[in-house]
């Protein structure tokens, strides 16, 4: 099940990147408010609605680190929007990708100490590497 799950947020990752070089292409800068109004305004309803029929609030743990995903994640779409109008999508996808996994690994090791294998830390000198002939 959590390998099907993970193929469902794979695909739903990708479309949405799609959306974002489509969004660029249409010259639709201008707009980018409303873009991100409906790009994060959507799931806010969705959760605020979830919420109501749960009627569980969480914890103000829960809630601090939902705001900072958000955020993060609105100034993540904003930055990337821009590097799409700066950069063809060929540079700007891969890079994002690839970047997300060394900083995901880098956070792993230091934060919650976990122990790469030797294909693992293979991987991430390969992302680098990646990274350095994309760009």
């Amino acid at each position: 099940m959590s390998f099907l799950l993970l193929m469902i947020a794979f695909f739903l990752t990708g479309l949405i990147s799609i959306i974002n070089k489509a969004f660029v292409q249409m010259n639709l800068g201008d707009f980018r408010d409303v873009y991100l109004l409906g790009y994060f305004g959507a799931p806010t309803i969705a959760g605020v609605l979830l919420l109501l029929v749960k009627r569980d609030g969480g914890d103000g743990t829960d809630r601090r680190v939902g705001i900072v995903m958000g955020v993060g994640g609105a100034l993540s779409t904003v930055f990337f929007l821009i590097a799409l109008q700066h950069m063809p999508g060929i540079v700007a996808f891969p890079v994002r990708s690839l970047g997300n996994l060394v900083v995901t690994a880098i956070v792993s090791i230091l934060a919650w100490r976990e122990e790469l294998s030797r294909s693992q830390w293979l991987g991430i000198v390969l992302s680098l590497v990646a990274i350095w002939l994309i760009y």
